[in-house]
């Protein structure tokens, strides 16, 4: 049973199968594209110069990769190691593990009700990607909210019964937590209010934002460690940069320096 879409875009993270290594690159197949091909070039290995390129690619392992350039009448997709930051190798890993117990479960009911691949597609996975970004997020919100949410998507009543306690009994609600650190510095005579008027800027929710835990921890002014915990490293990202912004919104019309970063690892 695949999900799968023709050709990835360009600029998007995708996991790969390394396929074979050359001394110049290393040729792997994109597992959610039909494993269809893709060249990393040994430029865009890492901004480090490679010494050894077998110390970052073995056949038959998994690496996350960033799509650079997708050619679809010459069938050939470049892509690049050194584009792709950590975090969001860390969110590609989540994302692809939860992919495969989304294939799995659907597999099991899809046995269960002598169901083909097509019809599992077409009668459910359809219609949850409607309305969700990935079947997995969809299975979370059932485990949330029960055998109604299956039927507001318009599952029928044999699916659910199906696929029902195969969710609940598998997947647990979770929480990652991300992080980054703030340098700040205030010239203004209230400087200190300053700065803790728009540190209280990062606890503000924005509209729409899912349920979020951040905090502020002082490391030693001016360098505070921010960190977020949400159900998915996605929703975790997005409120990072919201809180962030909001914070430099407000800082704007004082004399401040202001700089935000993430570890490098």
């Amino acid at each position: 049973m695949s999900f799968d879409s023709e050709w990835p875009k360009e600029g998007e993270v995708v996991m790969c199968t390394v396929r074979k290594v050359e001394k110049f690159g290393a040729f792997l197949t994109l597992d959610e594209y039909g494993d269809k091909e893709g060249f990393i070039h040994i430029s865009e290995v890492s901004p480090n110069w490679v010494k050894n390129i077998r110390d970052f690619f073995k056949e038959g392992r998994k690496v996350v990769a960033k799509v650079t350039r997708v050619d679809v009448a010459k069938r050939h997709i470049d892509m690049s190691l050194k584009r792709t930051t950590e975090q969001q190798k860390r969110y590609k890993v989540q994302q692809w593990k939860q992919r495969q117990k989304s294939l799995k479960l659907l597999e099991l009911a899809s046995k269960k009700l002598g169901k083909t691949p097509e019809q599992a597609k077409s009668e459910v996975v359809d219609k949850l990607l409607a309305e969700y970004p990935d079947v997995y997020s969809a299975f979370e919100e059932v485990v949330a909210g029960g055998k109604e949410v299956l039927e507001k998507r318009g599952i029928s009543k044999d699916w659910i019964e199906a696929l029902y306690p195969i969710i609940v009994s598998t997947i647990e609600l979770h929480k990652v937590e991300i992080e980054g650190y703030i340098s700040l510095q205030c010239f203004e005579p209230n400087g200190v209010e300053v700065i803790r008027e728009a540190l209280k800027e990062l606890a503000k929710p924005t509209d729409g934002e899912k349920e979020t835990k951040i905090a502020v921890q002082i490391i030693g002014p001016p360098r505070y460690r921010v960190t977020v915990e949400a159900d998915d490293y996605k929703t975790a990202e997005s409120t990072l940069q919201q809180r962030i912004a909001q914070m430099e919104s407000y800082l704007k019309k004082f004399d401040h320096t202001f700089a935000f970063s993430r570890p490098s690892k």
